[in-house]
């Protein structure tokens, strides 16, 4: 109750600037972190994850975006470890796990996380994704709707198209390609070169989420954006309006990343959720 109302003072005071950049302390070294982490072998890869808090406790899954590693979630594992058992990984290609030969693709890693929680014995888990994980999420909804309970969805799009990216962002990737490419064909061919090849390439190429697919989440879904996000409005709305059990928070002043530059208000909006799912209300009955 009492995290309910410092939400509800953030929201509806000047005493929080969204426009900051906020830091959570943290204590652990979380991504090298020898006590808590492991490696599986999944998909003919090892895919390195760390967990914290009571195993006994409702399982939190989180994924990190294009380029991330363990690391990238440690505000919310530092936020949710005492009432979650928090599963967060090294996506393939990221961090420590490996890459594997084959074609890297959403669906590909989708299915390594529903693998992973198959090896960990672990069903209906609550999944945070940003970005590349909300993506990741969103297709474990759609393909493994039995492992997913609740599912926020940080900043995900369906298509790697002008009306689900702004050009702009489209355009970026094609420039680093080419970089990478050109660093490549020079004989430079480290591991590093290779894996931003290839997470480049993914996002260029993918995902291809159809509506009719979307259509088919049955589990209650948080979509969360910046307002100044590299998905366009009209592309979030799209999402939205496609998800039958979907929420939709804006987080004013805020970019593509908002649950690390706003992990305060991207936190406790996310408890709220997972505590009490938000329904949506019906403007001619009043709300």
């Amino acid at each position: 109750m009492k995290k309910l109302l410092i939400l509800f003072l953030l929201l509806n005071s000047h005493l929080y600037l969204f426009s900051q950049t906020h830091n959570c302390a943290t204590t652990i070294d979380y991504g090298n972190n020898k006590e808590r982490g492991s490696y599986a072998q999944i998909n003919g890869i090892k895919i390195y994850y760390e967990t914290y808090g009571d195993s006994t406790k409702q399982p939190l899954l989180l994924i990190h975006g294009n380029g991330g590693s363990v690391k990238a979630g440690r505000c919310q594992i530092e936020y949710f470890k005492n009432d979650y058992f928090v599963i967060i990984v090294d996506s393939r290609y990221q961090g420590k796990s490996g890459n594997g030969s084959q074609e890297l693709t959403y669906r590909l890693m989708a299915n390594d996380y529903y693998k992973l929680l198959n090896y960990l014995n672990l069903d209906s888990v609550n999944i945070i994704g940003q970005s590349d994980g909300g993506i990741i999420g969103l297709l474990m909804a759609i393909e493994y709707p039995n492992k997913v309970n609740k599912l926020i969805a940080a900043a995900p799009n369906l298509r790697p198209d002008s009306t689900a990216l702004h050009q702009w962002s489209i355009d970026k990737m094609n420039s680093d390609l080419k970089n990478v490419e050109v660093k490549i064909k020079e004989g430079n061919n480290s591991n590093d070169l290779i894996r931003r090849k290839a997470l480049i390439t993914k996002m260029l190429n993918y995902p291809n989420i159809k509506i009719e697919e979307l259509k088919k989440i049955k589990a209650p879904v948080l979509l969360v954006f910046g307002d100044s996000d590299y998905i366009p409005f009209a592309h979030i709305t799209e999402i939205y309006k496609n998800i039958s059990n979907a929420n939709l928070f804006i987080v004013p002043s805020a970019g593509h990343r908002a649950y690390r530059l706003e992990p305060e208000i991207f936190n406790l909006m996310s408890e709220r959720f997972f505590n009490n799912p938000f329904k949506r209300p019906h403007a001619k009955d009043g709300y």
